[in-house]
Protein backbone atom coordinates (compact mmCIF):
# COMPACT_ATOMS: atom_id res chain seq x y z
CA UNK A 1 0.00 0.00 0.00
CA UNK A 2 1.35 3.35 -1.02
CA UNK A 3 1.83 5.92 1.63
CA UNK A 4 -0.90 8.61 1.63
CA UNK A 5 0.43 12.14 1.16
CA UNK A 6 0.41 14.19 4.30
CA UNK A 7 -1.90 17.22 4.26
CA UNK A 8 -0.30 20.63 3.78
CA UNK A 9 -1.19 23.67 5.89
CA UNK A 10 -0.75 27.35 5.10
CA UNK A 11 1.85 29.04 7.22
CA UNK A 12 0.27 32.15 8.72
CA UNK A 13 3.02 32.84 11.21
CA UNK A 14 4.05 36.11 9.54
CA UNK A 15 0.58 37.35 8.57
CA UNK A 16 0.60 39.73 11.50
CA UNK A 17 3.66 41.43 10.01
CA UNK A 18 3.23 41.19 6.23
CA UNK A 19 -0.47 40.59 5.92
CA UNK A 20 -2.25 37.67 4.38
CA UNK A 21 -2.18 37.01 0.67
CA UNK A 22 -5.38 37.72 -1.22
CA UNK A 23 -5.91 34.06 -1.98
CA UNK A 24 -5.35 33.04 1.60
CA UNK A 25 -8.41 31.47 3.21
CA UNK A 26 -7.78 33.57 6.28
CA UNK A 27 -8.11 36.77 4.20
CA UNK A 28 -11.62 36.06 2.94
CA UNK A 29 -13.86 38.99 3.91
CA UNK A 30 -16.45 38.37 6.51
CA UNK A 31 -19.96 39.75 5.98
CA UNK A 32 -20.96 41.73 9.04
CA UNK A 33 -24.54 42.95 9.22
CA UNK A 34 -24.77 46.71 9.35
CA UNK A 35 -27.38 48.98 10.93
CA UNK A 36 -29.24 48.83 14.18
CA UNK A 37 -30.58 45.35 14.72
CA UNK A 38 -32.53 46.34 17.81
CA UNK A 39 -36.24 47.22 17.13
CA UNK A 40 -36.73 50.98 17.25
CA UNK A 41 -39.72 52.61 19.00
CA UNK A 42 -39.31 55.89 17.15
CA UNK A 43 -41.62 55.09 14.18
CA UNK A 44 -44.29 53.73 16.49
CA UNK A 45 -44.07 56.71 18.82
CA UNK A 46 -44.14 59.14 15.90
CA UNK A 47 -47.28 57.52 14.52
CA UNK A 48 -48.87 57.51 17.96
CA UNK A 49 -48.14 61.20 18.52
CA UNK A 50 -49.37 62.13 15.05
CA UNK A 51 -52.62 60.27 15.67
CA UNK A 52 -53.11 61.85 19.08
CA UNK A 53 -52.29 65.28 17.70
CA UNK A 54 -54.82 64.82 14.91
CA UNK A 55 -57.51 63.76 17.34
CA UNK A 56 -56.79 66.63 19.70
CA UNK A 57 -56.91 69.07 16.81
CA UNK A 58 -60.21 67.71 15.54
CA UNK A 59 -61.70 67.74 19.04
CA UNK A 60 -60.66 71.33 19.64
CA UNK A 61 -61.84 72.42 16.21
CA UNK A 62 -65.16 70.71 16.69
CA UNK A 63 -65.60 72.28 20.10
CA UNK A 64 -65.02 75.78 18.77
CA UNK A 65 -67.17 75.38 15.66
CA UNK A 66 -69.95 73.46 17.42
CA UNK A 67 -70.23 76.13 20.11
CA UNK A 68 -70.49 78.85 17.48
CA UNK A 69 -73.03 76.79 15.56
CA UNK A 70 -74.98 76.09 18.73
CA UNK A 71 -75.11 79.78 19.63
CA UNK A 72 -76.58 80.62 16.23
CA UNK A 73 -78.72 77.51 15.80
CA UNK A 74 -80.33 77.87 19.21
CA UNK A 75 -81.68 81.32 18.38
CA UNK A 76 -83.06 80.25 15.01
CA UNK A 77 -84.54 77.08 16.48
CA UNK A 78 -86.27 79.07 19.21
CA UNK A 79 -87.91 81.40 16.68
CA UNK A 80 -89.03 78.43 14.58
CA UNK A 81 -90.41 76.75 17.69
CA UNK A 82 -92.47 79.81 18.61
CA UNK A 83 -94.02 80.01 15.15
CA UNK A 84 -94.75 76.29 15.01
CA UNK A 85 -96.19 76.35 18.53
CA UNK A 86 -98.55 79.15 17.56
CA UNK A 87 -99.71 77.27 14.45
CA UNK A 88 -100.39 74.05 16.36
CA UNK A 89 -101.97 75.93 19.26
CA UNK A 90 -104.48 77.73 17.07
CA UNK A 91 -105.43 74.56 15.20
CA UNK A 92 -105.87 72.65 18.47
CA UNK A 93 -107.93 75.54 19.84
CA UNK A 94 -110.19 75.40 16.80
CA UNK A 95 -110.55 71.64 17.24
CA UNK A 96 -111.49 72.05 20.90
CA UNK A 97 -114.22 74.52 19.95
CA UNK A 98 -115.90 72.19 17.45
CA UNK A 99 -117.46 69.67 19.81
CA UNK A 100 -120.90 69.94 18.26
CA UNK A 101 -119.72 69.99 14.66
CA UNK A 102 -118.78 66.39 13.86
CA UNK A 103 -118.03 66.94 10.16
CA UNK A 104 -115.89 70.02 10.74
CA UNK A 105 -114.30 68.45 13.78
CA UNK A 106 -113.08 65.46 11.75
CA UNK A 107 -111.68 67.79 9.10
CA UNK A 108 -109.80 69.94 11.61
CA UNK A 109 -108.65 66.83 13.48
CA UNK A 110 -107.01 65.61 10.27
CA UNK A 111 -105.41 69.02 9.86
CA UNK A 112 -103.97 68.86 13.36
CA UNK A 113 -102.53 65.40 12.69
CA UNK A 114 -100.97 66.46 9.40
CA UNK A 115 -99.60 69.66 10.91
CA UNK A 116 -98.06 67.77 13.84
CA UNK A 117 -96.27 65.44 11.43
CA UNK A 118 -95.25 68.18 8.99
CA UNK A 119 -93.96 70.48 11.72
CA UNK A 120 -92.02 67.84 13.63
CA UNK A 121 -88.31 68.38 14.23
CA UNK A 122 -87.44 65.66 11.70
CA UNK A 123 -89.46 67.34 8.96
CA UNK A 124 -88.60 70.96 9.72
CA UNK A 125 -84.85 70.27 9.84
CA UNK A 126 -84.76 67.84 6.91
CA UNK A 127 -81.81 67.99 4.49
CA UNK A 128 -84.00 69.39 1.74
CA UNK A 129 -84.32 72.60 3.76
CA UNK A 130 -80.84 72.86 5.33
CA UNK A 131 -77.29 72.37 4.06
CA UNK A 132 -74.52 70.50 5.83
CA UNK A 133 -73.22 73.82 7.15
CA UNK A 134 -76.58 74.66 8.70
CA UNK A 135 -77.48 77.34 6.13
CA UNK A 136 -81.05 77.30 4.84
CA UNK A 137 -81.66 76.22 1.25
CA UNK A 138 -84.96 78.01 0.78
CA UNK A 139 -85.31 81.59 -0.40
CA UNK A 140 -85.66 84.24 2.29
CA UNK A 141 -87.22 87.60 1.49
CA UNK A 142 -84.62 90.37 1.47
CA UNK A 143 -81.70 87.97 1.16
CA UNK A 144 -81.02 88.88 -2.48
CA UNK A 145 -81.82 92.58 -2.28
CA UNK A 146 -78.17 93.53 -1.96
CA UNK A 147 -76.12 95.21 0.70
CA UNK A 148 -77.29 98.27 2.57
CA UNK A 149 -80.95 97.22 2.71
CA UNK A 150 -80.98 95.47 6.05
CA UNK A 151 -79.78 92.10 7.21
CA UNK A 152 -81.76 88.87 7.26
CA UNK A 153 -82.93 88.07 10.80
CA UNK A 154 -84.07 84.82 12.38
CA UNK A 155 -87.78 85.76 12.18
CA UNK A 156 -87.31 86.32 8.43
CA UNK A 157 -85.78 82.85 8.03
CA UNK A 158 -88.45 81.18 10.17
CA UNK A 159 -91.26 82.90 8.27
CA UNK A 160 -89.76 81.80 4.94
CA UNK A 161 -89.53 78.10 5.86
CA UNK A 162 -91.72 76.25 3.33
CA UNK A 163 -93.51 74.16 5.97
CA UNK A 164 -94.16 77.16 8.19
CA UNK A 165 -95.54 79.15 5.25
CA UNK A 166 -97.72 76.20 4.24
CA UNK A 167 -99.33 75.83 7.65
CA UNK A 168 -99.62 79.53 8.33
CA UNK A 169 -101.72 79.56 5.18
CA UNK A 170 -103.99 76.85 6.60
CA UNK A 171 -104.29 78.78 9.86
CA UNK A 172 -105.25 81.98 8.03
CA UNK A 173 -107.90 80.03 6.14
CA UNK A 174 -109.38 78.68 9.37
CA UNK A 175 -109.29 82.14 10.93
CA UNK A 176 -111.28 83.55 8.00
CA UNK A 177 -113.65 80.58 8.03
CA UNK A 178 -114.60 81.07 11.67
CA UNK A 179 -114.21 84.86 11.83
CA UNK A 180 -111.53 84.83 14.53
CA UNK A 181 -109.71 87.96 15.65
CA UNK A 182 -106.16 86.84 16.41
CA UNK A 183 -105.08 90.36 17.28
CA UNK A 184 -105.90 89.60 20.88
CA UNK A 185 -103.23 86.88 20.84
CA UNK A 186 -100.61 89.39 19.75
CA UNK A 187 -101.03 91.39 22.96
CA UNK A 188 -102.79 94.32 21.30
CA UNK A 189 -104.31 96.95 23.53
CA UNK A 190 -102.97 99.45 25.99
CA UNK A 191 -102.88 97.09 28.97
CA UNK A 192 -101.01 94.38 27.12
CA UNK A 193 -98.52 96.90 25.72
CA UNK A 194 -97.75 98.21 29.19
CA UNK A 195 -97.26 94.68 30.50
CA UNK A 196 -94.93 93.88 27.61
CA UNK A 197 -92.86 96.93 28.51
CA UNK A 198 -92.71 95.68 32.09
CA UNK A 199 -91.31 92.32 31.05
CA UNK A 200 -94.00 90.26 29.33
CA UNK A 201 -97.67 89.50 28.87
CA UNK A 202 -99.43 87.41 31.49
CA UNK A 203 -100.75 84.11 30.18
CA UNK A 204 -104.16 84.47 31.86
CA UNK A 205 -105.42 87.42 29.74
CA UNK A 206 -104.16 85.78 26.56
CA UNK A 207 -105.81 82.47 27.41
CA UNK A 208 -109.04 84.23 28.34
CA UNK A 209 -109.02 86.12 25.05
CA UNK A 210 -108.43 82.98 23.02
CA UNK A 211 -111.20 81.18 24.88
CA UNK A 212 -113.56 84.08 24.18
CA UNK A 213 -112.72 84.04 20.46
CA UNK A 214 -113.29 80.28 20.21
CA UNK A 215 -116.33 80.23 22.47
CA UNK A 216 -114.82 77.71 24.88
CA UNK A 217 -113.58 77.69 28.46
CA UNK A 218 -109.96 78.41 29.38
CA UNK A 219 -109.44 74.87 30.66
CA UNK A 220 -109.82 73.62 27.08
CA UNK A 221 -106.71 75.58 26.11
CA UNK A 222 -104.07 73.11 27.23
CA UNK A 223 -101.42 74.37 24.81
Amino acid sequence: MADEPSPSYANDDFDDVFGSAPSSPSHLPRQHPTGNLEPSDIPRLREKHETEGYRDGVTKGKGESVQAGFDEGYGLGAVLGLKIGKILGILEGVLAGLRGEEGERERVERLVGEATEDLSTKSVFAKEFWGEDGVWRFEVEGEKEGEGKGEVLFPDVAAAHPLVRKWEGFVEEEVRRWGFDLGILDGEGEKETEEMDDGGVESEPVAAGMAKVLGISKKDLSW
